[in-house]
């Protein structure tokens, strides 16, 4: 099997959840380090636009968001499971809820103090209006202030969720073992601990066994991780060829057969297009196969929830 090639940074909280499932399955992976923020010119040879991390790529199959590519690597490396409690519909199903409100609200929060994005963070100057941008479809980040007070309040009902889970004194929310269910509510902790302080220590300071959860977590480690440089990851896709076709999914809604040429693109924020022609589906993902100079054939993977296809 071709090695694991992970493309974040550091401070991505996306990413995070990427590695601490590096780390509950003890994996060896290449670490790809990209921007935080636009531009990103050793990314987009091989996503074709695509902006956010963690990007996933095996040689020259290239796999996006977080969802499509925990459930590749449980597919992969089905043990330790990412669903020990043994409920994995239940535990994909929740990324609706974080990857949704719960963090819009936690990223509103620290967009909209007085110093955004305050955290001892190695992030460039343009971060913030990079972030602006980003996240216009969901607020506008200019006139947040007013409405922080009601942002904190979704945030603790939120936060509740997780004293629910803990109150019976079980170390992980799904029981004596961590799984993909963590992953999802870490998110708005760590995030929020990291880049917005004092909001962090307002939201979870007076919850200890949150505090103890996390340093669970943070136990687990990252697995094996060699640093690789940017341009290696590049050479790899371009020495590489995309795995085989792999069909249209029966009753598929979508409506375009193989060979379409498609656009894709996030619904909820950041909407880059990307352009591509559709290989295969299945009921939960989207292939596409596209061609850049750097890197030659690349397949293209997405997730179908979060994203819009659309023939062009």
């Amino acid at each position: 099997m071709t090695e694991l090639i992970l493309h974040h940074y550091d401070e991505a909280p996306f990413a995070e959840k990427i590695r601490m499932v590096m780390g509950i399955k003890n994996l060896k992976w290449r670490s790809v380090i990209q921007p935080s923020a636009l531009p990103k010119p050793d990314l987009m040879p091989l996503t074709g636009g695509y902006r956010r991390t963690p990007v996933l790529q095996i040689g020259a199959d290239i796999y996006c968001d977080t969802q499509l590519i925990a459930a590749l690597l449980e597919r992969l490396h089905p043990e330790p499971s990412l669903f020990p409690d043994g409920n994995p519909g239940l535990g994909m199903a929740l990324g609706s809820w974080a990857n949704g409100p719960y963090v819009v609200t936690s990223v509103a929060i620290s967009m909209g103090v007085d110093e955004p994005f305050a955290g001892d963070l190695d992030l460039p100057a343009h971060f913030l209006k990079d972030r602006k941008k980003m996240w216009r479809l969901q607020f506008d980040a200019d006139t947040l202030g007013p409405r922080l007070a009601g942002y904190r309040t979704q945030l603790d009902a939120h936060t509740d969720f997780l004293n629910q889970q803990f109150a019976d004194g079980r170390p992980f929310l799904g029981g004596d073992r961590p799984g993909w269910v963590d992953m999802h509510a870490m998110w708005d902790p760590w995030f929020l601990i990291r880049f917005a302080p004092a909001e962090g220590e307002r939201a979870y300071g007076r919850f200890p066994h949150i505090a103890q959860w996390l340093k669970r977590l943070d136990a687990l480690g990252q697995g094996t991780r060699v640093e690789m440089p940017n341009a290696d990851s590049l050479d790899v896709a371009k020495e590489a060829k995309p795995l085989p076709f792999t069909g249209i999914a029966e009753y598929d809604p979508i409506g375009i057969i193989a060979g379409t040429q498609v656009s894709i693109s996030p619904s909820d924020y950041a909407e880059d297009r990307i352009m591509g022609e559709i290989i295969g589906t299945t009921v939960s993902s989207v292939s596409i196969r596209r061609n850049d100079p750097r890197v030659g054939d690349v397949v293209v993977h997405f997730p179908k929830i979060g994203y819009t296809v659309e023939p062009v």
